[in-house]
């Protein structure tokens, strides 16, 4: 059952296609792309992952999109601005693979090739360390928590997770997903404290 966690000046009914939702009836609220944080974040989850044979590059995709997912339906703000689209492996992040290649050039992070229950994937080690300086204190711990929960799966099962999750069901195929969605997250999927716990 859906529940519509705050006001949004929608209907239910307007947020939902096949569980009622139609993309292009939502706004995509990206205050700001933050190229220098998503750098950031992408060296302190690295960093965090480095000894997990199971986080290729697919994986890091949906990483970071629970990162940034989980934390606007928390903060109602945007943590690193990034884009991500669906697709059918489940969401991709848009400048990811982009920003990678520079990192690697620049020699921040190393590509390896690496074979993962038969299947090659790419994966990044760090070869420097994330400035959280101006981090708040919330942003590490919802990082963690995040990785935590996620960093063990191996990428069909973030994969067929994210299939399940809202704004993943309600994008169509080859565009954004609506951050706005996240507030229509069933409780399977929602990192919201309901209004009861309050």
């Amino acid at each position: 059952m859906l529940t519509e966690k705050r006001s949004t000046g929608r209907p239910l009914r307007q947020v939902t296609e096949e569980a009622g939702l139609e993309s292009e009836d939502l706004q995509i609220r990206v205050e700001e792309e933050r190229p220098d944080v998503f750098r950031q974040v992408i060296l302190y989850v690295l960093d965090k992952v480095e000894g997990k044979p199971n986080v290729g590059e697919a994986v890091l995709h949906q990483l970071f999109y629970f990162i940034d997912f989980d934390y606007y339906e928390k903060f109602e703000e945007n943590l690193t601005g990034e884009t991500y689209i669906k697709n059918g492996y489940g969401p991709t992040s848009a400048n990811l693979t982009r920003i990678l290649r520079c990192m690697e050039e620049e020699g921040a992070v190393r590509k390896t090739e690496q074979v993962y229950h038969n299947y090659s994937q790419n994966r990044y080690l760090t070869a420097e360390r994330s400035d959280t300086d101006l981090w708040r204190t919330r942003d590490i711990e919802h990082i963690d928590q995040v990785l935590a929960r996620f960093s063990g799966m191996s990428a069909p099962e973030l994969s067929e997770y994210s299939h399940n999750d809202i704004p993943w069901k309600c994008a169509r195929y080859g565009k954004p997903i609506p951050y706005e969605t996240v507030f229509y997250r069933d409780d399977r999927y929602s990192v919201s404290e309901s209004d009861d716990a309050l």
